[in-house]
């Protein structure tokens, strides 16, 4: 497959219309030897003027003009800046994927490993991304349901961000459901990868989910490796609630003791050819989980977290200085001259100042007005070679406010604009991040690659919206720039298909409605109906005796007394089973 990734690119080539200027220059020049031809012509008999300007040589002239033309155009391409991608643009690296899972239900509060569960499982993960320099990470956090917090990436910092942030307040529904969390890692991996593909997963295995057996075994299939790392005690501690202080209830009143449940996640592990650890001590789980992910086969990968180039201005206009220097101490006369020659010098010299300033003149103003844009486009560069220093040390604030310097520098800077979108994205600003994005690839008329990363990004930011098909139609325009970008692929068909579930979701929400609105009518309906049939009965004097009356309440008594008897015999006992909500 041919990489669009181009070797050079220009940064302002509109510049380029200075070109237009040579046909201009040559018509001057033309212009000028004509009317040196009819000025001598003028003075006198030819063969005369001929021997008077002997020592005038219309070689070095042309010569000189040409070098000066020559000039001209290596400082139109140096106002253009030619550019190379710099050693940040692709980071060849060997790794693994590693989609971590963690465990934010509302039993992971239990103090029993200090200072709770959770916090001490964000260690351990914390720590683990600085090992993981060379792998990429996604990461899921699930509790009663499971949601994709970030995607692979090889942007540590980002994942060391979600998981500082992580607790049982972003998932809404409590419960323990390894199941699905398994699931969306697995549609997270590369489906056509049948290695490289490991899970950590980190819980206290509250729960027992069927399901996750099921789900391990498919994963094996994939080539994926589960790793678990089991966080708590054997023997179990109270649930505190850190809004109230009180201690987590169940249905019947009785305190709730959740326990480390090793027996699920040691199956998890073995059955992918994973391995199981318990989580005491954060250094010795480090060192067995890094060793762990180690053996695992790596596959060469690139990642391109920020833009940057290197400028080759500053030897074209060096060059064009070199070229001007050298036209001025050519001469235009001959080495030697006979003395009727020498006595014609001032017919040389009045035609010399034309000769030797009309082309160099305007190629002299051109520099000045070259060298004051490159130090504009410089002060650009230089702008967003600062705030990429920025973005590697993870101080986003910095790289934000110099990323945002160079495009009000220079607003049609592609590679401002793309490295713009990339720290804002990194502080979860995903609106301004696409806007910064769209600008990039608008400037990019000529760099492919540019704007087929600026449109892969655009779909992620729009995906983080939940605007799916914004980000359809972002990753559809890159696969056309690049149709061998698999994760743009493997992007826009899942996100094809969670279109199509939230559409048939709306579809099904509409068609309940309807069948609600159909069905209140009905009722409304009848109860009107039933209300104007029934009426209220009419008193009538009853022709019972007081002795019959009697005998018709023991009747009815007995009746009664037999139904529930028959009650009682066919009534079972259903266990009270209530429903885990930690």
């Amino acid at each position: 497959m041919i990489s669009l990734t181009p070797v050079f690119r220009i940064e302002h080539i509109e510049y380029l219309i200075g070109l237009a200027g040579l046909p201009v220059l040559l018509a001057l020049l033309w212009l000028l030897l004509r009317w040196k031809k009819k000025t001598a012509a003028r003075m006198g008999d030819p063969a005369l003027i001929s021997l008077l300007i002997e020592n005038f040589s219309s070689v070095r002239f042309l010569v000189k003009a040409g070098i000066a033309l020559l000039a001209f155009v290596i400082i139109v391409l140096g106002a253009a800046n030619l550019q190379k991608p710099g050693s940040m643009e692709n980071v060849q690296r060997k790794g693994v994927d590693v989609m971590v899972l963690l465990d934010v239900s509302k039993s992971m509060l239990a103090r029993d490993i200090k200072p709770s569960r959770l916090e001490k499982a964000k260690q351990f993960l914390l720590r683990l991304t600085d090992q993981l320099e060379n792998d990429r990470i996604g990461l899921i956090l699930f509790a009663g349901r499971a949601y994709l917090q970030m995607p692979l990436t090889s942007d540590h910092g980002a994942a060391r961000m979600y998981i500082q942030d992580a607790n049982p307040d972003v998932v809404p529904t409590q419960g323990t459901v390894i199941g699905e969390a398994l699931s969306m890692a697995n549609t997270a991996f590369n489906s056509k990868e049948r290695k490289y593909k490991s899970i950590v997963l980190v819980s206290d295995g509250e729960d027992h989910d069927p399901e996750a057996a099921k789900v391990a075994k498919k994963l094996a299939d994939n080539g994926v490796m589960i790793n678990t790392v089991g966080i708590g005690s054997p023997d179990g501690s109270p649930i505190e609630d850190p809004t109230t202080g009180d201690l987590k209830k169940d249905a019947e009143g009785h305190t709730v003791i959740s326990k480390l449940n090793e027996a699920e996640l040691q199956s998890l592990a073995s059955a992918t050819n994973g391995q199981y650890l318990r989580l005491d001590n954060v250094d010795d789980a480090l060192i067995t989980m890094t060793q762990q992910l180690e053996s695992a086969e790596k596959k060469a990968m690139s990642d391109a977290e920020f833009i940057d180039y290197k400028n080759y201005f500053q030897w074209f206009l060096a060059t064009a200085f070199w070229l001007l220097l050298m036209e001025f101490f050519l001469s235009e006369r001959r080495k030697a001259a006979s003395p009727v020659a020498k006595a014609a010098s001032q017919v040389g010299k009045a035609s010399a100042p034309v000769s030797n300033a009309a082309v160099p003149a305007v190629v002299l103003l051109l520099i000045a007005l070259t060298a004051t844009l490159s130090a504009a486009a410089q002060n650009g560069n230089n702008l967003i070679r600062s705030g990429n220093r920025y973005y590697k040390k993870q101080q986003l604030d910095q790289s934000l406010q110099q990323y945002q310097a160079a495009v009000k520098k220079a607003p049609d800077n592609p590679a401002a604009n793309y490295n713009l979108g990339n720290a804002q994205f990194r502080k979860n600003d995903y609106d301004a991040a696409a806007k910064s994005y769209d600008a990039s690839v608008t400037h990019s008329a000529t760099d492919k690659s540019m704007q087929e990363k600026g449109l892969y990004n655009k779909g992620v930011a729009m995906a983080k919206q939940k605007k799916l098909q914004e980000s359809i139609d972002a990753w559809k325009s890159a696969l056309k720039l690049d149709a061998s970008d698999s994760d743009a692929r493997e992007n826009l068909e899942k996100a094809l298909v969670q279109l199509k579930q939230q559409q048939q979701q709306q579809q099904q929400n509409q068609q309940n409605k309807k069948k609600d609105q159909q069905k209140d009518k009905k009722d409304q309906q009848d109860k009107k109906d039933e209300n104007k049939d029934q009426q209220p009965p009419k008193p009538q004097q009853s022709k019972l005796n007081k002795q019959q009356v009697d005998q018709l309440l023991k009747a009815l008594q007995q009746r009664e007394n037999d139904l529930q008897n028959k009650m009682n015999e066919n009534k079972v006992k259903t266990p009270n089973q209530p429903e885990k909500d930690w």
